[in-house]
């Protein structure tokens, strides 16, 4: 089985509620591991397509001071993309300052809740639109270096071509295309 989260955010109180996407060949130990799991208070099969279902599963608020929710809320992170092991979570999370971030590390401390910060990058002016982790500007250069043929085979148009179209330098392009592309890939 592999899992998605699509979202996460508050139910009621401070518990949490989190919709994946869940698809393999095995739904009934599937949903035997959700049912029987310490951390699920709640759950629901939202819908159904082919092999892949859509859940709602929420947590119990008993252990609201472990889990990092509460604090993403208080914080206004909203998560982008999120994994959890048995290790603990992975996530993808965009807050609207680094103020927001610093009370959020800081909560995370206070409450002993593991905290690493793996990659900090700035929304380079524009939001990053939550499916694909691709920002306006990276979107941008990838549309304008499309269509005027720069992903041709052969090239139609030099990279300074492209910056040229956009009105930004040639090393600005190089970037926004090379992290636009690596955004897109990941979100596969």
């Amino acid at each position: 089985m592999e899992i998605r989260n699509t979202a996460l955010y508050p139910d009621s109180g401070d518990r949490g509620k989190i919709l994946i996407w869940a698809w393999g060949d095995d739904f009934d130990a599937f949903d035997d591991a959700l049912g029987d799991h310490d951390l699920v208070r709640e759950y629901d099969c939202l819908a159904q397509t082919g092999d892949r279902r859509l859940y709602a599963i929420v947590h119990i608020e008993d252990l609201k001071d472990g889990l990092p929710y509460p604090l993403l809320f208080e914080n206004n992170g909203v998560v982008l993309d999120a994994t959890a092991t048995r290790d603990g979570f992975d996530m993808r999370v965009q807050f609207p300052s680094r103020e927001s971030l610093r009370r959020y590390r800081e909560g995370c401390k206070e409450r002993g809740i593991p905290f690493r910060l793996r990659t900090l990058s700035e929304a380079d002016g524009a939001m990053s639109d939550g499916a694909s982790g691709v920002t306006d500007t990276q979107r941008e250069a990838l549309v304008c270096a499309l269509e005027l043929g720069y992903f041709d085979i052969p090239r139609q148009v030099t990279m300074d071509e492209v910056a040229g179209e956009l009105a930004i330098s040639t090393q600005a392009v190089s970037t926004r295309l090379r992290r636009g592309q690596q955004n897109l890939i990941r979100s596969l």
